[in-house]
């Protein structure tokens, strides 16, 4: 077997260890290996000792079974793509064939560089351009308190003015897929490039006319007299083409307008709503504030690159050649001239231009930054004047807008010292024409007359203003090539939290659970749930206790699959989780938290939130099983009160209602309350307590509770300590434990609740 050194730079792949080298001659013979990596998850999330190895035409998995290595291996005959999909703390690359999943192979980010080497090199493979040289450059891949970001197809690090890769970013193919969003709309396109066409040609022709209107109708030129009749002649074909052109240039721009919006509507619609197909982990890893931007910023950047610049790349080039012509067809001699200042215009574009290049990738950056911290102070604005850190938060964005407003300093600099030196280029141009065509009409050289002169100028500056559009569009292309590369890193991001083909529906689900071996780790590395077995029967009430970092809410977001397990399985009515439909299954579990959300809109709009169908007397009903009914009827405008923004306009305990209606409305069988009764006083409480026993009736609930007095009504309470179960039990069980972490954690709230007696 060759073992392929895989060299990237002079730096060695990964090498396969003696043993498993002797593994793959077993399985396949003498081969050639063009990349190893190794992976350290199973298929069910349970660590495991492996190694990909890419070999010929064939990509193999070799696990460590205990005492062997034993080989499985893929033919990569029909397999059409290649995709690494993150995670939190756990990454799979999966492979595709026919729009079907081939295999899967889980990792946690340890192991990440190296998947990501292999990963290229399989990409090559599948693209038919096997056994490249790999030209790009390698480093060792960050810890995760390292804040370097790397780029997972190429693995430099991402500067830190950046959120995609600079040298990954390739304009040409990024905007080509923009143009997938215009082919709903080709009737549109069509009509604006025949428009584009007529009102270049209308342009194209009105200099043309300046040559008989001067030599023929005034006698400027010494073969013709004077001819009033003839000069109007010109004159109302001159007037009837910028009509025309008017005309047409009005109709194109709304048509094209009306074309960008809608693509940007498009955007804006397939960028939400992939949104709201990603899993939890995608959002904690990305700033609000930057999520807010691509949908709205960016997708107006699209817009204006489509109604302006797309169009004008076409007149543009069309003017150029057109223009081109008519010159060499006036006089060669005198195009010579015209050409004369083009090479240093285009020097001048590329030198500019690659300075600039990294100056709008950085302001685009720092604009991000800038609404992040708008969308990060203004949900909080109620904690920042509590603590009177109005101030504060005023200098952190005074920060990141002096940062913007300096990198909009070093463009302006650049910028307003480019467009002279063009303009010099092309004054330069014009006074050797005038110069050398003057000498010529003066001296009667190379048949020039003065109507040639003067058409020539007119077709001159219509030449040099495309020239001077064409330098500007590396920025225009720039620009937009940046929005649309962020819009599509959303939409190229694949969930990692989703439903199988054939899922269960599960709209009949009892609510027995089970945990079976179920260990949990948000980085890879630490596990939060260590090998956790549980049972839960139909209708059972649990309550969840323990120190603060136990994992009872880790618990809680695996039971409603907001992550899936890493080991071990969670099975509802003897069946995995992870077979069930994830809609389905979510809306036959009731979540009430500690701290409800509301949405801006009416009292009963955000009842129904789960069930919007619903109607107002079922509202109403289970408004009043969440002992809501009598303050909301107390509102001036009762149920169709607006809640302010994050329910901001009611009471803890108003709000807390209103979530639990919205619990009661949905039906569910399996109830999770979190710390729903934590933060109000005890006459809401007891109003709280009495709604939850309407609601917990027949359902299995789980309750997750600091104040232990509340879990008193659980026929067991479950005490998770680092991740592992310590103790079960009833209230009274586990509070007879006198050394048990239950026991202590009731006798300390039991003193501070005396404390709190006396001293208030």
């Amino acid at each position: 077997m060759s073992s392929g050194n895989g060299n990237t730079n002079g730096e060695e792949l990964f090498k396969l260890p003696a043993s498993v080298q002797e593994a793959v001659r077993r399985s396949t013979g003498d081969i050639s290996v063009e990349a190893v990596a190794p992976f350290d998850l199973s298929p069910q999330g349970t660590y495991i000792e492996g190694y990909l190895v890419l070999a010929d035409d064939r990509l193999g998995q070799i696990i460590h079974t205990g005492q062997q290595w034993e080989a499985q291996w893929l033919t990569l005959e029909g397999i059409r793509q290649a995709r690494i999909i993150e995670g939190l703390g756990m990454s799979l690359l999966r492979l595709l064939r026919d729009g079907h999943i081939a295999a899967e192979y889980r990792f946690t980010l340890r192991n990440a560089k190296n998947i990501a080497r292999l990963h290229r090199r399989l990409e090559r493979k599948i693209d038919g351009q096997a056994n490249g040289e790999d030209q790009l450059a390698e480093a060792e891949f960050p810890r995760q308190d390292e804040k370097k970001l790397r780029c997972e197809k190429c693995g430099r690090v991402i500067p830190p003015w950046a959120e995609t890769c600079p040298a990954c970013l390739n304009r040409r193919k990024v905007l080509s897929r923009l143009l997938d969003f215009v082919k709903p709309y080709k009737g549109q396109a069509i009509t604006g490039f025949a428009l584009s066409i007529i009102v270049t040609l209308a342009g194209l022709a009105k200099p043309y006319f300046t040559k008989p209107m001067l030599n023929e109708g005034l006698g400027a030129s010494k073969n013709f007299s004077p001819d009033y009749g003839v000069l109007m002649y010109y004159v109302v074909l001159m007037t009837g083409l910028t009509v025309l052109t008017a005309l047409g240039t009005a109709w194109r721009q709304r048509l094209m307008s009306k074309l960008a919006a809608g693509v940007a509507k498009d955007v804006r619609e397939k960028t939400y709503e992939h949104l709201h197909k990603l899993s939890l982990s995608f959002f904690s890893r990305r700033p609000t504030g930057s999520l807010v931007t691509r949908i709205t910023s960016d997708s107006d950047r699209i817009w204006d690159f489509v109604a302006f610049t797309l169009i004008e790349v076409i007149v543009t080039f069309l003017t150029i050649f057109g223009v081109g012509a008519a010159l060499f067809i006036l006089n060669w001699r005198l195009a010579s001239i015209v050409l004369l200042p083009i090479p240093v215009m285009t020097a001048l574009t590329i030198f500019f231009h690659r300075r600039m290049r990294g100056y709008f990738k950085q302001i685009f950056h720092r604009w991000s930054q800038l609404t992040s911290v708008v969308a990060d102070a203004l949900p909080g604005m109620r904690v920042i004047k509590a603590f009177s850190q109005e101030k504060r938060e005023v200098e952190r964005f005074h920060k990141r807008n002096i940062q913007y407003y300096e990198g909009e300093c070093r463009i302006i600099t650049l910028w307003t010292l480019f467009g002279p030196l063009l303009q010099l280029c092309s004054q330069v141009g014009v006074i050797l024409v005038w110069a050398v065509g003057g000498y010529w009409v003066v001296k009667g050289y190379h048949n020039m007359d003065p109507g040639t002169l003067m058409a020539y100028m007119g077709y001159m500056w219509m030449f040099y203003g495309p020239i001077h559009m064409i330098s500007h569009m590396d920025r225009m292309f720039n620009r937009a090539a940046t929005s649309v590369q962020r819009i599509f890193e959303i939409l190229d991001t694949e969930p990692t939290i989703f439903s199988k083909s054939q899922a269960v529906l599960g709209d009949k689900l009892q609510g027995r659970i089970e945990l079976r071996n179920v260990s949990f780790s948000y980085d890879g590395v630490r596990r939060v749930l260590k090998d956790i077995n549980l049972e839960i029967q139909s209708g059972e009430i649990i309550g969840l206790a323990g120190p603060s970092g136990g994992g009872k809410t880790t618990l809680v977001n695996l039971l409603c699959r907001f992550y899936d397990v890493m080991e071990g399985q969670i099975l509802i009515d003897g069946i995995d989780l992870r077979d069930y439909d994830l809609v389905t299954l979510r809306r036959r579990i009731g979540v009430v938290l500690q701290e409800p959300f509301l949405f801006y809109g009416s009292v009963s709009q955000n009842i129904a939130y789960g069930n919007p169908d619903t109607s107002i007397d079922q509202i109403i009903e289970s408004a009043k099983a969440a002992n809501a009914h009598d303050f909301i009827v107390g509102f001036p405008d009762g149920y169709d009160t607006m809640v302010g923004e994050r329910g901001q306009s009611l009471s803890g305990g108003e709000r807390q209602r209103i979530s639990i209606a919205r619990a009661v409305l949905t039906n569910p069988r399996i109830l999770i309350l979190d710390e729903a009764t934590s933060s109000v006083d005890t006459e809401t409480e007891m109003l709280i307590q009495e709604a939850l026993d309407r609601l917990i009736a027949n359902r299995t609930t789980i309750a997750i509770a600091h104040r232990l007095s509340t879990l008193r009504k659980t026929s067991r309470i479950i005490v998770l300590e680092k991740g592992e179960i310590k103790e079960q039990g009833t209230h009274n069980e586990l509070a007879a434990m006198e050394e048990g972490i239950y026991a202590k954690l009731l006798n300390k709230q039991t003193q501070l609740q005396s404390v709190i007696a006396i001293t208030g």
